[in-house]
Formats: structure tokens, sequence, C-alpha cells
């Protein structure tokens, strides 16, 4: 008798024991399905969203097209419940590769995010249109100072003067570098000096390896497209223009061929 009492009130015990447990795993459980709950609405709560994004520094790329990616970009959700809109898990750098790779013309993005205000800034540099190349085709692209080549040109577009590179590439040049930023100085050297004296330069064409042919007003000038002083080959260049002009100011001229150091060539029309 005594023994069944015994083992009544321990099964009570055990069953005691075990509510207990099941209730702690419950309670746990029922917390952190709390704490998963809040954590949802509060980073999916408005004052944690995105309102608007701010674009400074553009001049070329519309502002509104600028905004839609942005826009695009924070459109859904992350880990299924995360807004993308959401500020604070706001991705900057994903946001600026996504940007430059939709837009050719931007240089630089810089985005700032205010959190109290839930704006989000873009800063944007664009890339400088200081030269033109274009293909065989006839088919025109803006290049870089360094150049770096990264939008086509569109009909209508007004190209302001700049001087037209062509040679070198094949196939789609967007992206892609026409000459190093040191053989780009060279040129713009080339050309700088020649202009600074009247001589205006029109394009410029590297032919091959050891011949390029730049366009002017006053006939084309060969020279060598590696040479390491174009400046030098510039101010010679001048020099034998205003010789021939001294000589014969109606002179004209057909071609100057400035490709061999020190030794010029020349022929003028008859």
């Amino acid at each position: 008798m005594h023994n069944t009492r015994y083992k009544r009130a321990s099964t009570r015990i055990a069953k005691r024991k075990k509510l207990k447990k099941y209730l702690g795993v419950f309670l746990i459980i029922s917390i952190v399905v709390a704490i998963l709950i809040g954590f949802v609405f509060l980073v999916r709560a408005d004052f944690l969203q995105v309102k608007n994004f701010e674009v400074s520094g553009s001049k070329m790329i519309e502002t509104e097209s600028l905004k839609n990616v942005a826009n695009d970009f924070i459109s859904g959700n992350k880990l299924l419940f995360i807004s993308k809109s959401n500020i604070i898990f706001l991705n900057k750098e994903k946001l600026k590769k996504t940007l430059l790779s939709q837009f050719a013309r931007l240089e630089k993005v810089e985005i700032n995010k205010k959190f109290f205000s839930k704006d989000v800034e873009l800063k944007i540099t664009e890339r400088s249109p200081d030269f033109v190349w274009c293909a065989k085709e006839g088919e025109c692209f803006f290049m870089t100072k360094t150049g770096f080549i990264f939008e086509k040109i569109l009909d209508g577009q007004v190209l302001s003067g700049l001087v037209s590179f062509r040679g070198l590439l094949d196939g789609s040049p967007i992206f892609k570098n026409f000459a190093t930023p040191e053989k780009m100085q060279n040129y713009s050297s080339f050309i700088e000096v020649l202009k600074g004296s009247g001589v205006e330069i029109y394009s410029i064409n590297i032919e091959s390896s050891d011949k390029a042919v730049a366009k002017t007003e006053m006939g084309d000038i060969f020279f060598s497209p590696v040479g390491k002083d174009l400046l030098l080959t510039a101010e010679n260049t001048l020099l034998l223009i205003n010789e021939i002009k001294n000589k014969n100011a109606s002179a004209r001229i057909n071609y100057i061929d400035a490709r061999f150091d020190n030794k010029f060539y020349y022929k003028l029309y008859p």
C-alpha cells in the first residue's frame, strides 16, 4: 500500500515537471515569436521607410530617371519580410553599383541617408564629354579626356566643336579606353598648342602604329601616335607653317609630315 501511494505521488510530480517543461518551452517560443513579430512591424514601420530621393549634381542625366532606378531598387522585400525601403537597411554600395551600371555618364555617386527626414541624397558627378570617338560605320560616342568612352551620341546632339578621334578600337566601344591617360594627355597637348596659334584640329585618325592624321583647316598633319613629346611636334609644326606662310602668304598646305623627329616634309596644293 505504501509503495502504491509513493508511485502515484511520483507520477504526479513527474507530470507536473513535464507540464512545467512544456510551459517553459511554450513561453520561450512565444517570446521569440513576439520579438520576431515586433521586429517585423518595427522594420516595416512607416517612420523608417525612405520617403524621397534627392538628386544633386545632375546636368545631362534626367533627375526623374535617376529617381526611378533608385525607387525600383528599394521596391519589394529582402529576407522575406524586411522592406528594401527601410532606410536603416538600405545598402548604399549596391544602390551605387546599380546606378553606375544603369547610367554610363555617371562617374561617381555619393549616397547620404537623412534619418530624420527619411530622405536619401544622391550626389552625382557626371563624366565630362571632352572628346568624341567615331567608328568606321559613322557612329560616334562621347569620350573623356582620359580616353574613356562612355555614351553613344544621339542624332541631333550638339558636339560643340569637340575634336573627334578614330581608330584603334573594334566592336562596341562603350566602357573601353581609346588610349591610356598619359597618351591622351600627349594628344591634348598637341591639340592645345596648335589651337593656341590658330590652327584648329577637327579630328585625329590613328591609321596605324606609326601614322596618325590630324585634320585641320590648314591641311593634314601626319604625326606618330606613339611619339613621346607631341607638344614639341606641335611647336615644330607651327614653325614650319609660319616659314611656309612667310615665303608665300597665299600658299595652301596639302599636308605636313611630322613623323620623323626633326625632319619635316610637306606638300602644297598647286
